[in-house]
């Protein structure tokens, strides 16, 4: 296995399981920036300190166009967007509709990228994962029709998965010398800052203290998720002779990791028939994509042999 699909398989199985932790968290009376504001900022406390070297602020200055794209575009916006949408939807629906982003990113990879192309499986790939996008827009985790708050949600988790697979993109055509680890810890604490300033004059102030056990367990998990994995992630993009859109493949995990997690720990969600059934066409969809002309191969094969 090439080194940057691995790292890419590292940084899927941490981000499968978020939406739940966020859930919870945000379920303790606290508001979506504050919460994504805090998560992010402590992050980039930790990796600064982690990360800290001589001349590291005349290399953000140097890299400025590279570093203003990651906190304003994939952290500000992107994250924005993003909890808001797992606020507004089920952590089951949030966790398949995320299953999404490497169809799109694939997408974003033909039409931005230099050296990543469609091809016919690729587009296959993409119309059957928007089935399955279609059968979980169509009910929500108590299996009625999506109200426009749900349906509210959907729209800002996929622009999440637009804002951040154009930065991913711009991190891998750059090929920067930037070490991936520091270039996570600008991004989150700059980022997390601006998300957090905003929170409190758009939400109001959230005190973070005096709060249950399970409030700082699930602030704790994400904070260790985010360490690690966006700095996998960065790792992956960095690594000679991969592209985008076999990257984001691994993300397949998400939705199938996530919604089963969502279903066992928050107590009002259950497995449905449609999100199910969402769920088994997305995973075919990714199947079409990495064998899809080994699967017409053999399809031919058993053919002649019938006949």
């Amino acid at each position: 296995m090439k080194k940057g699909i691995l790292f890419a398989v590292f940084a899927s199985v941490l981000w499968a399981i978020v939406n739940p932790f966020i859930k919870q968290g945000l379920s303790y009376d606290f508001t979506p920036m504050n919460f994504a504001g805090l998560r992010f900022t402590l992050v980039g406390v930790i990796l600064l300190c982690w990360t800290a070297h001589r001349g590291m602020w005349s290399e953000v200055v140097r890299r400025r166009k590279l570093f203003a794209n990651l906190i304003l575009i994939n952290m500000f916006l992107g994250y924005t967007a993003f909890y808001f949408g797992v606020d507004f939807v089920s952590g089951a629906i949030s966790s398949i509709v995320m299953g999404l982003t490497p169809l799109i990113n694939v997408l974003l990879a033909h039409l931005l990228a230099s050296n990543d192309r469609l091809n016919r499986y690729k587009i296959v790939s993409m119309l059957v994962g928007l089935a399955g996008l279609l059968l979980i827009v169509g009910t929500g985790s108590d299996g009625a029709p999506l109200d426009g708050r749900g349906i509210a949600g959907i729209v800002l988790l996929l622009v999440n998965i637009v804002l951040q697979g154009y930065s991913g993109i711009t991190v891998a055509e750059e090929r920067s010398a930037v070490d991936p680890v520091f270039l996570n810890a600008v991004q989150m604490f700059f980022g997390g800052l601006l998300i957090y300033g905003v929170g409190v004059g758009a939400e109001g102030f959230r005190p973070f203290w005096d709060k249950p056990a399970g409030f700082y367990a699930s602030l704790g998990v994400l904070v260790f998720i985010s360490v690690f994995a966006f700095s996998f992630w960065f790792m992956a993009l960095r690594s000679a002779g991969t592209k985008v859109s076999d990257l984001n493949m691994c993300r397949l995990i998400n939705p199938i990791l996530g919604a089963v997690l969502s279903w066992t720990m928050l107590p009002d969600e259950t497995p449905r028939l449609s999100t199910v059934a969402g769920m088994i066409v997305i995973v075919g969809s990714l199947v079409i994509y990495f064998r899809g002309e080994e699967l017409l191969r053999s399809w031919r094969r058993i053919g002649k042999g019938v006949r």
